[in-house]
């Protein structure tokens, strides 16, 4: 695996993590975004790809 994929699939495990303590501990995404340390600058990727769970 290169990577760019395993830091792909890095971070959509560490979401799905960040999805299951929102759900299980009634976070706000940015409480969980907290939790999870997630530096400055990624936050706004993190985020958008939270929301496209939650977007019909």
């Amino acid at each position: 695996m290169n990577n760019a994929a395993t830091i792909e699939a890095s971070d959509s495990r560490v979401i799905r993590s960040i999805l299951r303590s929102m759900v299980n501990e009634h976070w706000s995404v940015a409480e969980a975004l907290d939790e999870y340390d997630i530096p400055g600058d990624l936050r706004d990727s993190y985020e958008a790809q939270i929301a496209e769970y939650f977007v019909d």
